[in-house]
Formats: structure tokens, C-alpha cells, sequence
């Protein structure tokens, strides 16, 4: 029994100490899961320092504008390809070659950021219930230590679920942490895009 108090207490700390990091930040989110901080937004101003850009471009019919788009917003598409594909359109010659990379750029980067809110939206979820959890878990922890009086002990039923919380708890913080990579992974495609856009403009 005793042993078990002590592996519960040390995967307390372990599980529980990123929360309360987070918790300590000043104006941190109470529910942000990562260790990355939180950027809500992602302007295009916050990369783009190009020529003027039509932000409100809408989706086309133009197969060359469209797959251009498709390559520059599908993150399993290398970006050596899409430089390919920049390069190619541009080759094509003229303001109207440049033009429509321009149009393409927007309506991926519209997509991508799309992408980004709805995995932050999701990273928020997923923290909610983390800390619900984790206030749980603080409850049954005081719990069990209030039933350490003389002659009465917590049940093995109780900390045997502490110490299945604690586990699932930190099984799931673990599995979300390359989840918490993904924005950034995504801010880093969409400025190695506005490099190569540039490039050619």
C-alpha cells in the first residue's frame, strides 16, 4: 500500500506539473494543452511584405489556379514540389502567370489558416476535458489522503482509480504533444510558401 502512495504521488507531479505551469503564466489560457504558447490569429500581414495581394480572392475554375492551391495547402505535398509547380505556372510567362500564383497563394493561405482555427479549436476541447480531469483527480487525491487517519485507510478500489486517472490523464497529454506541433508546422509551410511565391513575383 505504501508503495503504491508513493508511485501515485510521483505520477501526480509528473502528470499534473505542466497544468500548473500553465496555470502560473499571467494571462495564459487555462485550457491550452501545449507547451507552444497560444497564437490565436495568423494575419497574411504577419508574412506577407510583397506587392499588393487581393485577400478576398474566391475559389476559381481555373484548373491551373486551383491545383496550384491544392499543392500549397496539402501539408503532405513537399514544398519542393509546390516550388516546382510555382516555378512552372511562372514559366508560362507574363503578369497573368504572376497573377494567378498570386490568386492561388491566397486561397491556400485562406485554407491553411483554416486548417490551423480548427486544430486550435480542437486543442482547446481537448484541454477543457484535460483539466476537468485534473481537478477530478486533485479531489480524489484529497480524498484519499483525508481517509489516512488511525484506523482508516483509503480502499485499494480508490487508489487503484486514482492511479488509473492519473495514468489515462498523462497517456493523454503525451499523445497530444505532437498534435500541439501542428500550428506552428503550419505557419512554417505557409511562410516557406511566401518565400518561393515571392521569389518569382
Amino acid at each position: 500500500m505504501k508503495q503504491l502512495r508513493i508511485g501515485l504521488f510521483a505520477l501526480l507531479v509528473t502528470a499534473l506539473s505542466p497544468l500548473a505551469q500553465a496555470a502560473g503564466r499571467p494571462g495564459a489560457d487555462p485550457d491550452w494543452p501545449c507547451q507552444q504558447p497560444k497564437v490565436a490569429t495568423f494575419p497574411l500581414a504577419s508574412v506577407w511584405d510583397g506587392p499588393p495581394i487581393d485577400t478576398k480572392a474566391a475559389a476559381t475554375d481555373d484548373p491551373a489556379i486551383a491545383d496550384l492551391a491544392a499543392d500549397m495547402a496539402r501539408r503532405r505535398v513537399p514544398i519542393a514540389d509546390v516550388q516546382a509547380a510555382v516555378d512552372k505556372l511562372a514559366a508560362s510567362g507574363g503578369l497573368e502567370a504572376k497573377d494567378k500564383i498570386k490568386r492561388a497563394f491566397v486561397i491556400a493561405f485562406d485554407d491553411l489558416v483554416t486548417q490551423r482555427s480548427q486544430i486550435l479549436a480542437g486543442l482547446d476541447r481537448f484541454g477543457h476535458k484535460q483539466r476537468e480531469m485534473a481537478e477530478r483527480i486533485r479531489a480524489e487525491n484529497e480524498t484519499a489522503h483525508k481517509a489516512e487517519t488511525p484506523g482508516l485507510a483509503p480502499s485499494d478500489a480508490a487508489l487503484q482509480k486514482l492511479q488509473w486517472d492519473l495514468r489515462v490523464y498523462d497517456d493523454r497529454r503525451l499523445t497530444v504533444s505532437y498534435v500541439c506541433e501542428t500550428p506552428q508546422a503550419i505557419e512554417a509551410r505557409i511562410g516557406a510558401i511566401v518565400k518561393l511565391v515571392r521569389g518569382v513575383l
